[in-house]
Formats: structure tokens, sequence, C-alpha cells
């Protein structure tokens, strides 16, 4: 059997404390604009939080070598299908009206609705 960890009662109402101010901020940075930095920030609390969730609730602060290696592995997977993703939008043509081509038509689109009575 492995070695196990047992947390004081405290550290537990700390990470809570701690959580709870952050979702805090997190709500009231929601309601101020910072233009195309809205993403980020909320990402950057929201990781925080999540850190201190897996660290102290899942115990991975206290757990083996290979379990942390693991664990933050997964984020290097993540990251890569991130990177992909927007490396993919990135280099995408952004269709404007010059490049569009239209069908030529003789006359006006008419729903079928209106087509009933004639």
């Amino acid at each position: 059997m492995g070695h196990h960890h047992v947390s004081s009662s405290a550290m537990f109402f700390n990470v809570l404390v701690a959580l709870l101010i952050l979702t805090g901020i997190t709500v009231g940075t929601s309601r101020i604009d910072f233009g195309a930095a809205n993403m980020m920030i909320a990402m950057a609390i929201a990781s925080v939080k999540a850190s201190l969730v897996m660290a102290f609730f899942m115990h991975l602060k206290w757990d083996t070598a290979i379990n942390k290696i693991i664990f933050l592995s997964s984020f290097l997977f993540l990251s890569l299908l991130f990177i992909f993703t927007f490396a993919d939008h990135a280099t995408r043509r952004m269709d404007t009206q010059w490049h569009v081509t239209k069908a030529p038509v003789d006359k006006q689109w008419v729903h079928p609705s209106q087509l009933v009575g004639k």
C-alpha cells in the first residue's frame, strides 16, 4: 500500500476561501471589458482555481512523481490541440465580398408560399 496523506480541515478551509475569492474576482472581471484580453484573463483565473482543486482536493500535491508527470503531460497534449487548432484557423482564407462568387439570376427570389396564388 502507498502512503496516504491526511489533510487538516484548516487547510481545506483555506483552499475554500481562496477559491471563493477567486470566484469573486472572476465575477468582477466579467463585468469589466478588457477587449481581447477577456478570455485570457478568465482562463488564467480558471487555471489557478483548477490547480488549487487538483493540488489539494485531489491530493496531487502529495502524490507520486509519475502521477504528476502523467497529469502534466495531459496539458502538453491539450496545448498541442490548441496550437494546431489556432494554426488551422489562422491560415484559413477570409471570405469577403470580393471572394464570393454569386450565381447569375434573372429575377428576384420569391418565397414558395407566395407562389401558391400564381
